[in-house]
């Protein structure tokens, strides 16, 4: 009787011949039917091992194949350690950061990843770059063109005094407030204790300004408490301060039809266009303003020329004034303070932030009392003077992974100026020369114009410039 294994074996026999009929058209081959495919696959790996021994072979023998690295056009980088090098004179120098490897070139260069087998055997060279210059710059999308602002807000130090901090936000401006108009800020400077009149982006300084707050009624006006590192940056109008007569209460000859005018008398004539004020002088009658007429009012020596009486206007007819010498009217520049007294704006509130916006290209700011200000950031907070003794802002806000593209300008007329670069690390970088920004990926990109007192509130890095860049690290 058959044993199962007699009976597998029978099985696998006649499955084989069954398989042979199929494929062969034959029961009985003298060779398996599918002992040729076997060899072939067997074959095809047997290959595939020698083909990978021998780029293993030739990968010892000859380390690194990729030279592509070698046009001198890219900045590399090795793959297994991030280290940055560029290709110079037949030499591989280390650079200590991305900028200093882009100015080294010359160029805008692309980033190419090299192994570090590529890198072997090529000469080396020293390192190279510039200490402090960015290792990340914003891309061309990402520069910033809108508004400068500089605001300046009160906040409590450790100990519980009240203290100004400046803060200076590069391509932005704070929402909300009210902007002031034809309103003005009456301003005293808590370090100095100098009194200011804020109109139209100007800054007037008052002196005497017992006599001038007497005159313009302006005692029981609120003040703004604004830093110096703000007032500083708005362009200076001009002062105003009571006039000084020579030779007050003696006769002035201006009018030769009336004998009773003294020099330091004010005088007042009705016109079709309104009332012109005038300061009596001792030869000629000087044209001022409303506001001035004011102002000279409240000044104790114009008492001298009415007797020591109260001052009260002279008035002049129209006749009187037009045969009268008078020195030139005096044109109204942007910078003269206003002509009348303005409403003096506050916000109510001792801790009101000021801001100063700037718009590209224009040297005279927005005033804004009372914005909605960011939370005050720890780590953005400056040396708030640089080694020169210059004051800086005492924070400086740049939107994170933005910068800003700038034209320095040095006045208001300038035709050009120099340009830096403003990463998000809140640091200006003054640019060698225009074809820096090309070499940097910003050649198509215009720069914004900021004024250079605005500027100068950034803490300054390094200078970035091709020879820079290729001194020892």
């Amino acid at each position: 009787m058959a044993s199962k294994r007699d009976e597998l074996q029978s099985h696998q026999f006649l499955v084989q011949r069954v398989t042979s009929a199929l494929v062969r058209r034959e029961t009985d081959p003298e060779h398996p039917p599918f002992r040729p495919p076997s060899m072939a696959a067997f074959g095809s790996i047997a290959i595939a091992v020698l083909v990978l021994a021998g780029f293993w072979v030739y990968g010892m023998v000859v380390p690194g194949g990729n030279k592509a690295w070698r046009a001198g056009d890219a900045v590399i980088v090795e793959k297994e350690t991030g280290t940055r090098y560029v290709y110079l004179d037949g030499r591989l120098h280390p650079v200590l950061n991305y900028t200093s490897a882009l100015l080294a070139l010359g160029k805008h260069g692309n980033t190419r990843s090299v192994s570090r087998n590529s890198l072997v055997g090529a000469p080396r060279g020293p390192r190279i770059g510039i200490q402090d210059a960015p290792d990340a710059l914003p891309a061309p999308g990402r520069l910033m063109s809108g508004a400068w602002s500089l605001c300046s807000r009160s906040a409590s130090d450790s100990t519980g005094a009240t203290v100004d901090r400046s803060v200076l936000m590069v391509g932005a401006e704070p929402p909300d407030g009210q902007v002031l108009g034809d309103e003005a800020l009456l301003v005293q400077t808590p370090d100095s204790g100098d009194h200011h009149l804020i109109w139209r982006g100007y800054r007037h300084r008052i002196r005497q300004p017992d006599t001038v707050t007497v005159g313009l009624a302006l005692r029981s006006a609120p003040r703004a408490r604004v830093g110096m590192a703000v007032l500083d940056v708005l362009p200076a109008g001009d002062t105003i301060a009571p006039i000084t007569v020579a030779g007050a209460g003696e006769p002035s000859t201006a009018v030769a039809a009336r004998k009773d005018i003294r020099a330091g008398q004010l005088l007042v004539a009705e016109t079709s266009a309104g009332v012109q004020h005038y300061l009596a002088e001792t030869e000629v009658l000087r044209p001022i303003t409303e506001l001035q007429y004011h102002v000279q009012l409240g000044f104790k020596p114009t008492a001298a020329a009415y007797g020591g009486g109260e001052p009260v206007p002279v008035r002049l007819s129209l006749l009187d004034a037009a045969e009268a010498r008078q020195l030139p009217a005096q044109d109204a520049d942007p910078g003269a303070p206003p002509p009348l007294r303005p409403v003096i704006a506050g916000s109510g509130r001792d801790t009101a932030a000021i801001c100063a916006t700037y718009e590209p290209g224009v040297a005279v700011p927005r005033v804004r009392i009372d914005p909605r200000m960011p939370a005050e950031d720890p780590l953005s907070l400056t040396a708030r003077r640089t080694t020169r003794g210059t004051p800086l802002a005492d924070h400086v806000r740049v939107a994170p992974g933005f910068g800003a593209l700038v034209e320095v300008m040095p006045g208001a007329d300038a035709p050009a100026g120099t340009f830096v670069i403003v990463t998000d690390q809140g640091r200006a970088h003054p640019l060698e020369n225009a074809d820096v920004a090309e070499w940097l990926g910003y050649g198509g990109v215009r720069p914004v114009r900021v004024p250079a007192a605005l500027v100068a509130r950034l803490p300054q890095g390094s200078g970035l410039g091709h020879r820079a860049a290729l001194s020892r690290g």
